[in-house]
């Protein structure tokens, strides 16, 4: 008596695998996993600029050293342009617009004038870029930081591809983006 499969067999097996892995692939939809994981990481990574703006300010305020803030009211965004990406609010009027996709925490990133490495107690090596930062199916996928002159009010904003429950009841003023800051009506 043979031991094993036929030929027959195994194409079988391999089929129902195959017609298996396509559902699964279906019904997990891996495209749409990434898409909230990308959303999830723009939101945690404004938060933690928020975090060290915030923290920035009130050890610089506490100790009694110059804080290096916004001269005026400025819009940055993580692209090197001085017009809005693609599918945002225009530039508010009587603010200067700048853009650079450099992280450097000096105060020449994106974040602009803010010297990070005058504080203490700010640990923050380098600034996060959005995870696609680029402009994709007509939508801009970046970062904004926007501040005025009076040094702590700023507000942050980034586009997200999914979750628009959080664009639209994070309390800013822009149902289109993902808001956080000291002040959510600025931009």
């Amino acid at each position: 008596m043979k031991k094993g499969f036929t030929l027959i067999e195994l194409l079988i097996v391999l089929a129902l695998i195959s017609i298996l892995a396509g559902i699964l692939i279906v019904v997990i939809k891996p495209q749409e996993i990434f898409i909230r994981a990308r959303d999830s990481q723009r939101k945690g990574n404004l938060q933690s600029v928020a975090r060290a703006i915030d923290t920035y300010v009130a050890d610089l305020s506490q100790s009694g050293s110059s804080i290096n803030w916004c001269p005026a009211s400025t819009i940055s965004w993580s692209y090197a342009g001085t017009y809005p990406p693609a599918n945002w609010p225009g530039v508010p009027s009587g603010y200067t617009a700048t853009g650079t996709n450099s992280t450097t925490v000096n105060g020449a990133g994106w974040v602009r004038y803010i010297t990070f490495g005058s504080s203490t107690l700010v640990n923050l090596s380098s600034l996060p870029l959005d995870p696609l930062n680029q402009t994709v199916g007509g939508v801009g996928y970046f970062y904004a930081f926007v501040c005025t002159s009076n040094i702590g009010e700023y507000e942050l904003n980034a586009k997200l591809e999914k979750d628009t429950n959080s664009m639209q009841t994070d309390g800013g003023n822009q149902n289109g983006l993902y808001e956080v800051g000291s002040n959510l009506n600025l931009y």
